[in-house]
């Protein structure tokens, strides 16, 4: 289910949509995705998406930890 989740947040659909494209409530939804920030080094919801979307266009992105490395940068911490 994952998987599915991790692909389905390529266009970052809001946690409602994306329960409507996989046919669960939007609680799982948003448990799921939740899960993969924290399998992921703690990524933002945004950076996930983006992620999602790189490897989706098989642009080869960056590791785990690196992308939570990147998550932790001077620049981009705490911005919205």
């Amino acid at each position: 289910m994952e998987q599915r989740v991790f692909t389905s947040l390529r266009g970052g659909p809001s946690n409602e949509e994306l329960a409507l494209r996989l046919r669960v409530t939007a609680r799982t939804a948003k448990f799921h995705v939740t899960n993969l920030r924290a399998k992921l080094g703690g990524l933002t919801r945004l950076q996930l998406c983006l992620l999602a979307a790189l490897t989706g266009m098989h642009i080869p992105a960056v590791c785990p930890s690196c992308a939570c490395a990147f998550a932790k940068a001077p620049g981009l911490a705490g911005s919205a």
